[in-house]
């Protein structure tokens, strides 16, 4: 479980996560999603340990991760939309690096993912050389090393190809059956409403909604509209509201 108890994170000028309370449970495929500004990458990156001052609380199964830091970071894979990877290794020897610092043999798991995300033309060529959507792929699959039992991703599947898209949501389904927890970030609704069992929308430092894939289905069935028609009168009536 990813329990978070009255998080603010502040900046000179904004609160970018205003008093937010949350609570995650295992074995689900949750989806976040705001307009720009919402305070996405703030929550995900407090939550990711790169933000570490604000007030309240962040729990990973019961250890807070402001006490127990070393021992949380443990036990989540992380990643970001922009990845900063090690320009002169390879790509295998930046997976290897981080299954060391891991203490895993990533060499069974590398076999699956050089197949499932098209990299056996690319996974040992220098980092540097590599595109937008080949660093996203390597990212992914760093984060996916140890069997995490929490993934953050936060739009870290963009760039990917069809192909690859397919296999990695089939790859966290697969995760979430084995009770695995994950929060992905996207600013593509659709992907979200295709891919999660539950939707958070973050709304100026607030949750404005939470919705199950069947509330999303009533709402359907009620206003004859799509979640994205939803979203957008949810987020303009929350505008006219301040």
């Amino acid at each position: 479980m990813l329990k978070i108890t009255n998080l603010t994170i502040r900046y000179p000028e904004v609160i970018a996560i205003d008093d937010v309370s949350l609570e995650l449970k295992d074995g689900i495929l949750y989806g976040l999603v705001g307009p720009n500004g919402a305070g996405k990458s703030s929550l995900i990156k407090a939550l990711a340990g790169l933000i570490g001052e604000y007030e309240g609380n962040i729990y990973y199964d019961q250890h807070e991760f402001k006490k127990e830091r070393q021992k949380v970071k443990t036990m989540f894979g992380y990643a970001p939309e922009d990845p900063d990877l090690f320009s002169y290794l390879t790509g295998r020897e930046y997976l290897t690096m981080i299954g060391e610092i891991r203490g895993w043999d990533v060499s069974e798991q590398l076999k699956r993912f050089v197949v499932d995300f098209d990299l056996e033309d690319t996974i040992d060529e220098l980092v540097y050389r590599y595109s937008h959507g080949m660093r996203q792929k390597i990212s992914f699959v760093a984060a996916l090393i140890g069997e995490p039992q929490h993934l953050i991703l936060d739009e870290a599947l963009n760039g990917f190809d069809p192909i690859s898209l397919f296999n990695a949501k089939k790859l966290l389904k697969d995760m979430t059956g084995r009770g695995k927890l994950i929060l992905l970030s996207s600013h593509v609704l659709e992907l979200l409403e295709n891919w999660c069992e539950e939707i958070i929308i973050l709304n100026q430092g607030k949750i404005l909604a939470q919705y199950t894939l069947e509330d999303i289905g009533k709402i359907k069935n009620k206003t004859g509209k799509t979640f994205n028609e939803h979203f957008v009168e949810l987020i303009h009536g929350a505008v006219n509201r301040k």
